[in-house]
């Protein structure tokens, strides 16, 4: 079997499915021409064999005729000779009439027959048609001359001879060669039809098989280059319904095949971009929503919270007001009642209203100082200050609250820290508000930690206690305002007790400088407050 060459499967493989197609209806159309031209040609064959056939048939019907004719005119002439009837002139003449007619229809389809199936089919039939007209005339002169004779054995001698000589020899003879030759003829056209047909059979068969071969393999080459490729998109697709996006389809030789496919996976990578982007935007809105319900969840929370402290904010301004007016109230009616009092207890009355009408005014200050930090309307005094002489002086006026709990205060100071422009008053607040925290809070014999140091753009100062720390979950709001840690409000002695205004006015004064404060706390490890100021505000 011979192996295709590389140029042969090239040209197969490479012809598009239109060309494949093409192929298939011109294949069709021309196996249709072909049943079509061999229909033609059969019919026109077999009606041109017919012919010739019928042709045949009518000039060996009229040899018969001819040959019954001159028969009978013999013999009705051989019984007017020997019988001596008289003969029917008029039935004579009819006969010869027949006879000439016959002739003449003999000579005409003789030259008909030529011309139809050529000479050599049927050689010197025109010639012999002569000489058998000729050799009919001579008989019937014969005939006519010895009716001339009388009665006699010469006449029937002459007779005789007629009938043995030209009658049963010379025209016997040629008349069975002209019977002979034409059915010859005859047959020679009936076996034409028959191979016309069988020839057009064959063919047909031939033709059939060739169309039905060539056709079912063009089919399945068709087919098969076809199926093939609906199978590989068919399973993509499957895998893309599956969710299967980066599965490409393969190229393959057929150039018309690529440019689907081509198609197709660009299709699946745009799916697969919106696929992915449409999970990362749902991922998105899910993450937005968890958000969102976590902020819904701690603006709730700072709701209650809110509300927690607005209820305790309330609670403990009540106390921190009526019991420094309680006090004035009380020195004030005693020392009206009082008519025998001395001097020394009306100023010592009136020490303690001075000392309850200065803490009125602080607390007062410090809700002040808060709604102004809210209305962004505070006013820095801002000087030059050496930061460590301030830190020193606060620490001394500290000391004295500090012995009294036994708490001690160590200072580490930066010598190159510079002068910085700040409010000195607000600045001592904050350092006493930090210190006396971190004293509050500090266990019996502790120890307070106060170091400053300088870094690129400012100045450092960090507080830290011994202390019990701050509870992880309360840290993230002890610079909140009213806000009251549990460790706080656990202690029961007076110097702890407060609104919870004390870092939330530190951290304000510490951002109205342009810096900031925060703390590091653990449970059971202290706590560390740290404050940034920069040097130049």
């Amino acid at each position: 079997m011979k192996t295709p060459s590389h140029r042969e499967r090239a040209i197969v493989v490479f012809m598009t499915y239109r060309s494949k197609i093409g192929v298939v209806v011109a294949f069709s159309t021309l196996a249709v021409l072909l049943a079509a031209v061999l229909s033609i040609w059969s019919v026109k064959a077999t009606d041109r064999h017919i012919h010739q056939a019928n042709l045949a048939q009518d000039l060996l019907n009229e040899h018969l005729q001819l040959s019954v004719h001159t028969y009978r005119l013999f013999k009705q002439l051989t019984d007017e000779v020997l019988l001596g009837s008289t003969a029917n002139q008029s039935v004579v003449r009819n006969k010869r009439q027949a006879i000439a007619e016959s002739l003449g229809k003999i000579k005409a389809l003789e030259i008909e027959q030529r011309d139809a199936i050529g000479e050599e089919f049927a050689p010197g039939a025109v010639e012999d048609t002569v000489e058998l007209e000729q050799l009919i005339d001579l008989i019937i002169r014969d005939f006519t001359s010895a009716l001339q004779l009388p009665p006699s054995s010469e006449r029937s001698q002459r007779v005789d001879a007629i009938l043995e000589e030209r009658i049963d020899v010379g025209f016997r003879e040629q008349v069975n060669a002209a019977l002979a030759r034409q059915r010859s003829v005859v047959a020679l056209m009936n076996n034409r039809i028959q191979s016309v047909h069988s020839q057009a059979l064959g063919v047909a068969v031939g033709l059939v098989l060739i169309t039905t071969v060539l056709g079912l393999a063009m089919a399945w080459v068709l087919v098969r280059g076809i199926a093939r490729p609906l199978d590989t998109l068919n399973h993509a697709a499957n895998l893309w319904i599956d969710g299967k996006f980066d599965y490409r389809i393969p190229s393959t030789p057929d150039a018309e095949f690529n440019q689907i496919s081509t198609n197709f996976n660009t299709m699946a990578e745009r799916l697969a971009r919106f696929t992915a982007q449409q999970a990362r935007t749902e991922r998105e809105l899910q993450e937005a929503v968890d958000s969102r319900t976590r902020e819904l969840m701690e603006a709730n929370q700072a709701l209650e919270r809110s509300d927690n402290v607005r209820r305790q904010f309330f609670a403990d301004v009540s106390h921190e007001l009526r019991t420094p007016l309680t006090v004035i109230r009380g020195e004030a009616q005693v020392a009206l009642r009082g008519d025998s009092r001395t001097k020394a207890d009306y100023q010592d009355a009136l020490a303690i209203v001075l000392e309850q009408s200065i803490g009125l005014s602080r607390l007062v200050d410090d809700m002040l100082f808060i709604a102004r930090t809210d209305a962004e309307r505070i006013r820095l005094m801002r000087e030059n200050v050496a930061l460590n002489t301030l830190l020193e002086s606060v620490v001394k006026e500290s000391s004295v609250l500090t012995a009294d709990n036994h708490v001690a205060i160590h200072t580490n100071l930066d010598p190159a820290i510079p002068d910085l422009l700040l409010d000195p008053a607000r600045i001592r607040q904050l350092l006493v508000i930090l210190i006396d925290n971190a004293r509050r809070f500090s266990p019996s014999q502790g120890c307070i930690h106060l170091q400053t140091k300088r870094e690129d753009q400012g100045v450092v100062i960090t507080v830290e206690d011994q202390g019990p720390g701050i509870d992880p979950q309360e840290l993230p709001y002890i610079f909140d305002r009213f806000f009251r840690g549990t460790s706080a409000n656990s202690r029961d002695n007076s110097e702890s007790a407060g609104l919870g205004l004390g870092l939330a006015v530190a951290k304000a004064i510490a951002l109205a400088h342009g810096g900031d404060i925060r703390a590091d706390s653990h449970p059971d490890s202290g706590t560390t407050m740290t404050i940034t100021l920069p040097i130049r505000p």
